[in-house]
């Protein structure tokens, strides 16, 4: 029997998961929305992202962080492994290309070897 899994994560910031989300070419649906799970089970979630299965995989804001949540049997275009990682490291990249740019650095050149990022800075 399917079911919604919730999943912790470290993501505490909105707009970083969002631009995480668009990098990876998800459409977002943001606010009072819910995601379909298996049988038409619903959800309530802050964002929602569609699959195209027809089943969603939403975020859900819990205390200081974001939960994700999904009916993960039903979701065949990625396991709850795989997106996880893609998020959190596109996340991650996110946050520190912003706080390299608050100590005035540029980010000048990106390149990624097999899981590896690697940034060249220059002072502004």
């Amino acid at each position: 029997m399917s079911h919604f899994s919730k999943v912790k994560t470290k993501i505490v910031d909105l707009l970083h998961l969002k631009r995480a989300l668009a990098e990876m070419e998800l459409e977002v649906e943001e606010g009072a929305v819910k995601i379909r799970g298996y049988l038409g089970r619903k959800m309530k979630v802050d964002l929602k992202i569609r699959t195209p299965e027809g089943y969603d995989i939403g975020f859900v804001k819990a205390g200081d962080t974001y939960e994700v949540v999904a009916d993960w049997e039903m979701v065949k275009s990625y396991t709850q492994e795989s997106f996880l990682h893609a998020v959190t490291r596109r996340y991650a990249t996110s946050v520190v290309k912003e706080q390299l740019q608050a100590q005035d650095y540029e980010v000048v050149q990106e390149s990624k070897q097999g899981e590896t990022l690697s940034l060249t800075l220059r002072r502004m």
